[in-house]
């Protein structure tokens, strides 16, 4: 099956439910939806479309050691191993405004480390107790030249 056309977009307040819909979390969890409606309303999130129809979803924040960190990456089941995740994660980079940008996934989410894996990112650590029994994998790579202004991340 062909990957399809995907664009990648900042969100706007008027794709909330469409995130929402996307995220099978936010179903069932009251925090997971507050937390696209803040993301969203602070600039912080990204969707992918194909077609008119959001698919997926990616949080790029900052505050993460003043290091940008992909908090959240999402996309739809239906839509998943069709390249929406990656170029979710190629644009977080283009925006990320530092020269290193950080995320991380629980251990039992093997899909979600062959991504990052696939991508050039490098484990970097490990949290544990975060979620009981399934340590917290944290990865990183270096987006370009610490030396480079802010400006050539765009």
């Amino acid at each position: 099956m062909p990957e399809p056309s995907v664009t990648v977009r900042p969100a706007a307040p008027s794709d909330v439910s469409a995130i929402e819909a996307v995220d099978p979390v936010a179903s069932t969890d009251e925090g997971r939806r507050g937390f696209i409606a803040e993301r969203v309303a602070a600039g912080e999130t990204l969707v992918a479309l194909v077609g008119d129809a959001v698919v997926g979803y990616v949080v790029l924040e900052h505050g993460f050691f003043e290091r940008g960190f992909v908090a959240m990456l999402c996309v739809h089941p239906e839509r998943r191993r069709q390249g929406i995740g990656r170029a979710l994660m190629r644009h977080a980079e283009g925006a990320c405004r530092t020269p290193q940008i950080f995320t991380s996934t629980n251990l039992s989410n093997a899909p979600m480390q062959r991504l990052l894996e696939g991508l050039g990112y490098r484990r970097s650590g490990m949290v544990d107790d975060l979620d009981p029994g399934d340590p917290e994998l944290v990865y990183s790579r270096r987006v370009r030249d610490p030396r480079s202004p802010p400006e050539a991340a765009g």
